[in-house]
């Protein structure tokens, strides 16, 4: 279950999926199976270049996060960058207070 700061932002499954927070100005966490990765935004971003960069080339991959590498077949390697890109969709706004006119 995901804590009640986070906004569930794409998902594939109750173990795999994206959220994002307020913390540091907006932060995501990934979640796939165990592990659990906090990313910045530009992180984000770079995780997804570097898979598709690999997923150009074929086959599995292994991509390092820091001191942990997350191993996956081509169709995992897949679902996970449209996951990502999934996530990294720009989200409407939802203004906190409408606007009123007044005479």
């Amino acid at each position: 279950m995901e804590p009640d700061h986070q906004e569930v932002v794409a998902r594939l499954s109750e173990a795999r999926y994206l959220a994002r927070c307020g913390c540091n100005g907006g932060t995501y966490h990934l979640y796939w199976d165990a592990a659990t990765f906090r990313l910045t935004p530009e992180g984000l971003r770079f995780l997804a270049q570097v898979l598709e960069d690999l997923l150009e080339r074929g086959g599995e991959g292994v991509v390092w996060l820091g001191t942990v590498d997350l191993r996956f077949r081509q169709e995992e390697g897949e679902a996970l960058l449209r996951l990502l890109h999934t996530g990294l969709l720009p989200r409407r706004s939802r203004p906190g207070l409408w606007p009123r006119y007044v005479n």
